[in-house]
């Protein structure tokens, strides 16, 4: 019924289409206009971070008050207004990204710094399973200059980690490194990432740390940064001395957001289960912790009768819960989904406040253009994607069932009122799988099967018992009380974990997703928004890109040979079965796990290991790759892959192969028969190449710099002056690893 339901709305939508229809369909729709106002945003900012290079600030300026000056003067009849604002919103998204990235500019660690001392500023102390992660700041690099030293780094102690605290200054000899590239063309680019947190390197240390004594603080901003910090330092101490092994871990990931003393298993477990959510700090657990200090403070005004007769005792705990979740925010840590859950939570604060209807898509949107506006790079972050997928989706289903649930609850009775609270429950689950689930496949190639479920069996326990301890335990902190409530909040988190390993285990608990293209995110996205933004039949257009977009992994050919930039790891596509050969036993390591992952995780045969004494070669398991003392060759779709090792076999390889790939040697002279020739040089210079094979349309090859382009956060290697452009095109007058003046 509900596929031909949805059927009948996807034929009479397309109608709606035709002619002076749309016109009249969207003029009817005129309410919800200002709903995609943050999605053309988005779509600006996402056009930013698309562009092959960045895109000077003084054009983009005057293209905006161009555009103003325009919606100004033209906009007043509603024919032009609205492209108009289209346009403003777009343009302002493009802007936006740039100014953001100007505004964070900082010297970025351009090639491994060997081993060094480094004395800084602690600003993060976070315990891991072995050692700590530090983030420093107003550092001294032995060997910089001021002008070259990054602004802050991002360092693992394996020891010695403890008595560190926020605010200290420490000198360590350590190894540093510039922020590490993508895995592969299209995965996840890190460099990026810590560019907008202004993370010019990562390394470990190699020394005992050595605490040294603190530095005055310039401004009461740091000193408030500073302070909470230590807090959360040592309330996640305190947490995890009274309370043992994984429980107590995630006790304090719950309070204060350090999820690194998780152990990796039980970590994989609840990813695996569906419930990786509730490890990090977000809507779920803003929202009960708001909730209940909503009830909790009106409940104690209303024991007093003048208090509740004569006062808006409603509004005082609005302000309340509202105070409480900006606590939490601060103390966690305040991630990006927790500031998205922050904004929707004090927008629904605010209405109650001010007498207005709380949960909406208006109130959806005005938290997503502000967090746009202040942070435009938070369009790419996972956690932003997923919790307004779910969150839209939840609040649009709301709306278009709102009215039956209010009927139907003024007509149940005690029994029905419980089984229409569980069947809430199960469709807001459902709801809120769908709309993240799909956005996580697109980032982690994977899908919970069984998260519905895993969903359901842990509501309970979270909403019941464990966050309303974790507000108890917050409030006796103060008192040093705080035993008394994490006892059996950790009873209830070990059962958690026991659900969370037990639906893991099921079979087939986790199917895993091929890469998603650009285009089938953008067909989700859009389609997403389509089907809940509009209200009319034509919404139901949608669904044909939310299926465009979910069939597009197997819609589009994966990468049939990889090779790294340090040319160590290969993949390479066997002929049968859709399996790979690696050239690493498993896929361990942060890129073979990447490949293996993006690649639809397919089975895998190892690669031809040769003797010391063996001279004739041996072949892989289906006899498309084999291997000698002085190279390997791949035969795929009628093409040839050469994988020279000695330079000898170079000059044989050139005559015959269609591709060679010497990853450890350069290739100085030409290759006559070769399409595509990749050399060490190649791969330093470019990172890790991608080849398709194609028997209709011959070789492609992709490499992980054609893909990032020339940005600022791109580190160019073996082109200096390509890279002042890059980093000068970010701001005015900045040069390469300088900061403006």
């Amino acid at each position: 019924m509900l596929r031909q339901r949805v059927a009948a709305g996807v034929a009479a939508g397309w109608r709606d289409l035709r002619g002076f229809d749309a016109i009249a369909t969207l003029l009817a729709e005129r309410e919800r206009w200002f709903l995609w106002l943050p999605a053309l945003l988005g779509g600006g900012i996402a056009v930013y971070f698309l562009l092959p290079s960045e895109p000077p600030l003084l054009p983009l300026r005057l293209g905006m008050v161009a555009a103003v000056l325009a919606l100004l003067l033209f906009g007043r009849a509603a024919t032009s207004r609205m492209p108009l604002l289209m346009l403003l919103a777009v343009l302002g998204g493009v802007w936006l990204g740039a100014e953001r990235s100007a505004a964070v500019l900082a010297p970025v660690l351009s090639r491994p710094s060997g081993a060094i001392w480094v004395e800084g500023r602690i600003l993060e102390v976070e315990p891991r399973d072995k050692g700590h992660r530090l983030l420093l700041d107003d550092l001294r690099l032995g060997g910089l200059q001021e002008p070259e030293t990054p602004k802050r780094i991002r360092i693992s102690l394996p020891r010695d980690g403890a008595d560190l605290w926020p605010g200290e200054r420490l000198r360590v000899r350590v190894m540093l490194l510039p922020p590490p590239e993508p895995a592969m063309p299209g995965a996840f680019d890190f460099a990026r990432h810590a560019w907008f947190r202004q993370i010019g390197a990562v390394g470990y240390a190699i020394s005992t740390a050595e605490a040294l004594p603190a530095d005055e603080v310039r401004d009461w901003k740091e000193a408030a940064t500073l302070w909470l910090s230590a807090l959360r330092q040592d309330w996640t101490r305190r947490i995890t001395a009274q309370t043992e092994g994984a429980g107590g871990a995630i006790a304090a990931a719950l309070m204060t957001g350090v999820r690194g003393p998780i152990p990796d298993s039980v970590d994989a477990a609840f990813r695996d289960s569906g419930l990786a959510h509730i490890l990090s700090i977000s809507g779920l657990h803003l929202t009960i912790v708001a909730g209940l200090l909503f009830f909790l403070v009106r409940a104690l005004l209303a024991l007093h009768p003048q208090l509740a007769l004569r006062y808006p005792i409603k509004k005082w705990a609005a302000l309340a819960a509202l105070l409480g979740a900006i606590a939490y925010t601060l103390l966690s840590g305040a991630a990006l989904p927790t500031l998205r859950a922050l904004a929707m939570i004090a927008l629904a604060l605010l209405a109650v406040m001010l007498d207005r209807r709380a949960i909406t898509l208006r109130a959806v949107a005005w938290a997503a253009l502000l967090l746009l506006v202040l942070w435009p790079e938070s369009l790419l972050d996972p956690g932003f994607q997923m919790s307004f997928a779910a969150v839209t989706a939840l609040v649009a289903a709301f709306e278009h069932l709102a009215p039956k649930l209010t009927r139907w609850r003024s007509q149940a009775g005690p029994l029905q009122i419980a089984l229409l609270w569980f069947g809430g429950t199960m469709a807001a689950s459902f709801v809120a799988g769908l709309g993240s689930s799909l956005f996580a496949a697109y980032h982690f190639n994977r899908v919970a099967d069984y998260a519905l479920i895993a969903n359901l069996l842990a509501a309970p326990l979270v909403d019941f018992i464990i966050m309303p301890f974790a507000v108890l335990a917050f409030l006796l902190m103060p008192l040093g009380l705080e035993a008394l409530a994490l006892t059996p909040m950790v009873w209830a988190v070990d059962l958690l974990i026991a659900l969370a390993v037990w639906v893991a285990g099921w079979p087939d608990a986790v199917g895993t997703v091929p890469a998603m293209p650009l285009w089938g995110i953008a067909g989700i996205t859009l389609g997403g928004l389509w089907l809940c933004l509009w209200q009319r039949r034509w919404r139901w257009l949608g669904v044909i890109g939310l299926m465009l977009g979910t069939a597009s992994p197997w819609l589009v050919t994966q990468p049939d040979f990889l090779v790294s930039a340090d040319g160590r790891l290969l993949a390479a596509r066997a002929s049968e079965g859709g399996r790979f050969y690696f050239s690493s036993a498993r896929p361990t390591g942060f890129m073979a796990e990447t490949w293996w992952e993006r690649l639809g995780s397919p089975p895998l045969y190892p690669w031809p290991a040769l003797r010391r004494n063996d001279t004739e070669g041996r072949a892989g398991a289906d006899g498309s790759l084999r291997c000698d003392p002085d190279g390997c060759s791949w035969r795929s779709q009628g093409f040839l892959v050469a994988l020279p090792r000695q330079p000898k076999a170079i000059t044989e390889d050139c005559r015959h192969a269609d591709v060679v790939i010497a990853a450890q040697m350069p290739v100085r002279y030409r290759c006559p028969a070769a399409k595509v020739v990749i050399d060490r040089n190649d791969l330093r210079r470019s990172g890790t190449h991608a080849l398709y094979l194609d028997a209709a349309h011959g070789i492609r090859s992709i490499s992980v710099a054609q893909t990032r382009g020339q940005r600022p956060w791109v580190i160019v290697k073996g082109h200096s002056e390509a890279a002042l452009d890059a980093r000068a095109a970010v701001s005015p007058g900045a040069s390469s690893g300088m900061a403006p003046d």
